[in-house]
């Protein structure tokens, strides 16, 4: 006989309430969001690429007064835009 509690985990754990689908596309930003947001040195903010589910497009989304420790240093899409057009 098992015990209450065990039986009740056994028939709602994740993966068998989400099933794991493979070659599912999506952005799957944000589980990933620390990771992807960087810091820009020329404008002095963070961004992150962030995913549109009904567009194909990546929009961007700045950050000021953001904490940059441990975020990787990277120029900004509007910043090399700025830069090339110079």
């Amino acid at each position: 006989m098992t015990h209450i509690i065990e039986s009740y985990l056994e028939r709602t754990t994740r993966d068998r309430i989400v099933p794991k689908t493979k070659g599912q596309k999506g952005c799957a930003l944000d589980k990933k969001a620390d990771k992807n947001i960087k810091y820009c040195k020329s404008c002095n903010s963070c961004w992150e690429p962030r995913c549109r589910p009904d567009t194909s497009k990546i929009k961007y989304m700045w950050y000021k007064n953001f904490p940059t420790y441990g975020k990787e240093r990277e120029i900004c899409p509007t910043c090399q835009t700025k830069n090339k057009n110079n």
